[in-house]
């Protein structure tokens, strides 16, 4: 059984002696995004199957085959991995229709969640995923059934540009890409018809489309009471067949929702691009544009390129929409409310823009479009206030935020709740609202826009990713950083804002988790699965993980995913991030005798006995040696013993992903470092007075210290205080201590910083 995790006063994870705990672990698995029957993914062509197949899918052997779980989970366990982040997405329980749920497809998930379970030693908590909030807009998500409900065609997205999906780009004859999807696109389904039309639907539904009742609900009640309800009966459905996971600790708790979207809600200006709105890519119509694609209308659009300066505007293109409209005619209305029960409102108008049936814009008498409101979404006029994103997050997001709490909090009051305001911006102020317990979590998501847009590794210079979205700077060119080494620092620096951050807005005691955070694999053209040089990715990744070890930070890393291969990723949008591949699997690699090089080749190593190593006491300038002795059952959450079994085949970036760690600290956090070119360790802690009579939790910090990287008879330990021992099965070091400030300092013997005691950071 793990142990139950608190949370101190300081916003870090604890065990149940108080230790220090910090949760790492991977997003499992991207499949979830799409079916496995009839198998869907994007580089599927969205030909009529696609849509009428939209309700009978199956997600079951999404995110993993039952017979495959335990194989991939001692995969990551071999990293020291300790936590999943469990993606599912609304579609894949409520397909069918309102209310009409696949407790087939339930069941499945909760076998695999079994298995994890009697794996040991591995954290859960569930993530109802979404991106530009359905598959049909060109993400993944919400069920095709909800788009219906707001009146839109998805079958006719394409020639409106309501939506771009990768699918379209996928020649139904063949099968492969008939023209290639630019790197990213898909993203900028956020800034179009579908996506935005949804969210705001969502969130603001009564504020701004009140015309649009469904069931006598408003259709932002009728979205979010069926996403919600839908989740909680998933949960429950866990709780009642599966009690064990709670008891056992293994499942710990429950994110709110994956990125969600503000929609139209705060624009200021309907026929322009606002100002902070730094993703342009591909065409790139204003909110008032999009009406107008979306009513069939043929529109003149801006055409945007992304540069490594940011996106810069290209071209002007007529889109031709052909008469397509997004919206259901009345004929299609009927028989859509026929077939789900549904009865609308006398106001809501079939085959109508429902922004035009709310007097944002109208069409005149020759049929010209006009714009009357244009500032229709920052109004909010019951409350004479301009609303602004800030007023969004603390309002809008806020409300659906409390819908989720209380009826989360009706069936579970001691698991943890992952609360995720919209990405890279501010978590509402909610210290006063009676919805901030000692059992909440502030979930971010973090990227680097440089390298996730370009899919490249810039040594050379990189910018604030964080700065430039909330607005620091009053040109881009202002947040550049140059040299890798500043890259890094940036790096850590946005991090650390973003954790102080929320300690400011929430309160110290609400911990930071970035339940995203990650690097693309298929960098420069996907030249590493030609070359098998990754060391780009190899860099790239390192310099993630050393922002967050430096901040104690919890995270999730984006992604891991079983189906990953070389030709079509993860499978979805051409996105390719996970840290494993089949297409990387060498058959030959043996860890008893090769090691990667930087590179991520394989290369010869010699032989070790790992008998022993020296270490220091660096106070008293006593020498001994390593004991070597088992204590893996002080430790719950200990890697998996590899058993002579190599784990490690597939796994890309490898040298930057198996990384020591505290497993658990006893005392607070004050410092951490991983040198990966040398394969040095430094852990700076203010350890505690300890009056427990408990052997295993008495004066002692455990460090996972992976044999990759360190072998006994090569390090030299210099420690503050205190003595060492090591458990060679299990990769976990321990160190006993006094109270007070404590450093242990672990590297190559032939490693002369040691005897300075700086750390200064080396970039291999």
């Amino acid at each position: 059984m793990l142990d139950r995790l608190s949370i101190s006063s300081k916003g870090e994870f604890c065990d149940r002696f108080g230790n220090v705990v910090q949760l790492r672990g991977v997003n499992l698995d991207p499949s979830v995004k799409f079916p496995s029957a009839p198998y869907h993914s994007t580089h599927i062509p969205a030909d009529d199957l696609f849509y009428e197949a939209a309700e009978d899918v199956s997600f079951i052997n999404h995110p993993l085959p039952l017979d495959e779980v335990e194989t991939h989970i001692r995969r990551l366990k071999s990293l020291g991995f300790n936590a999943i982040r469990f993606p599912f997405s609304w579609e894949s329980i409520e397909h069918k229709g309102p209310r009409m749920y696949d407790f087939d497809y339930m069941d499945y998930v909760i076998d695999v969640l079994k298995k994890i379970d009697r794996i040991g030693s591995i954290y859960v908590y569930l993530d109802p995923h979404q991106d530009v909030w359905s598959r049909f807009c060109g993400g993944s998500g919400a069920p095709y059934w909800t788009l219906l409900a707001a009146g839109l065609q998805p079958t006719r997205f394409k020639e409106n540009e309501a939506a771009i999906l990768h699918n379209y780009y996928i020649d139904p004859r063949t099968g492969k890409e008939s023209s290639k999807f630019p790197k990213m696109l898909w993203t900028t389904n956020y800034y179009r018809l579908a996506c935005e039309t949804m969210f705001t639907l969502f969130f603001g539904g009564k504020q701004y489309a009140p015309k649009c009742v469904i069931n006598e609900e408003n259709i932002q009640d009728y979205l979010q009471n069926c996403f919600i309800d839908a989740i909680m009966t998933f949960y429950k459905r866990i709780q009642d067949k599966a009690p064990e996971l709670f008891e056992d600790n293994c499942i710990i708790g429950l994110e709110s929702m994956n990125e969600p979207s503000n929609g139209y809600i705060g624009e200021k200006d309907l026929n322009a691009l606002a100002k902070e709105r730094n993703l342009r890519l591909g065409t790139t119509p204003t909110p008032f544009q999009s009406f107008t694609l979306g009513e069939g209308i043929d529109t003149v659009v801006d055409e945007y390129v992304l540069t490594k300066l940011g996106p810069s505007k290209d071209k002007s293109k007529l889109i031709k929409c052909k008469g397509y409209s997004a919206w259901l005619s009345q004929e299609e209305r009927y028989d859509v409310d026929k077939k789900y029960g549904w009865e609308r409102s006398s106001e809501w108008e079939a085959g109508k823009c429902i922004w035009r049936l709310h007097n944002v814009w109208e069409l005149t008498v020759n049929a010209k479009p006009k714009l009357l409101q244009p500032d229709y979404f920052s109004r909010a006029d019951k409350l004479g206030v301009v609303v602004d994103e800030r007023y969004f997050i603390n309002n809008f997001f806020v409300d659906y935020y409390r819908n989720l709490y209380t009826k989360y909090r009706a069936i579970d009051t001691n698991a943890f709740i992952f609360m995720q305001p919209p990405v890279f911006k501010e978590p509402p102020q909610i210290r006063q609202s009676g919805l901030l317990d000692n059992r909440t979590i502030c979930a971010c998501h973090f990227y680097d826009g440089l390298s996730l847009m370009m899919k490249t590794w810039n040594k050379r210079f990189n910018v604030d990713t964080f700065g430039i979205v909330r607005g620091k700077y009053s040109n881009p060119a202002f947040s550049v950083v140059f040299g890798e080494k500043n890259i890094r620092k940036s790096f850590r620096k946005q991090l650390k804002q973003m954790k102080d951050e929320v300690g400011h807005i929430l309160g110290k005691n609400i911990p930071i988790f970035f339940t995203e955070i990650g690097m693309p694999f298929d960098m420069d053209n996907k030249k590493a699965y030609l070359a098998g040089d990754y060391t780009s990715q190899t860099r790239a990744m390192d310099a993630i993980l050393y922002a967050l070890e430096g901040n104690n930070l919890s995270y999730s890393l984006w992604c891991y995913c079983y189906k990953n291969s070389h030709k079509y990723g993860d499978g979805w949008n051409n996105e390719d991030f996970s840290i494993w591949s089949m297409d990387d699997v060498r058959k030959n690699f043996s860890r008893s005798n090769m090691k990667l090089s930087r590179s991520g080749t394989p290369t010869p190593e010699l032989k070790r006995s790992s008998t022993s190593s020296s270490f220091i006491n660096s106070r008293t300038g006593a020498r001994d040696f390593v004991k070597v002795t088992s204590f893996s059952n002080e430790i719950k959450t200990a890697p998996a013993n590899l058993g002579g079994i190599d784990t490690f085949e597939g796994f890309r970036a490898l040298d930057a992903l198996l990384r020591p760690f505290p497993l658990k600290i006893h005392g607070s956090f004050v410092y951490a470092e991983f040198h990966m070119a040398s394969s040095s360790y430094i852990l700076k802690i203010h350890a505690k007075a300890d009056s427990s009579s408990s052997t295993e939790n008495k004066n002692s910090t455990y460090i996972f210290l992976p044999s990759f990287h360190f072998t006994m008879d090569d390090l030299t330990i210099r420690t503050s205080s205190g003595s060492i021992s090591y458990d060679p099965e299990y990769q976990v070091l321990k160190w006993n201590h006094d109270a007070g400030n404590q450093f242990i300092n672990i590297a190559l013997a032939e490693d002369k910083r040691l005897n300075s005691g700086k750390s200064d950071c080396i970039i291999c």
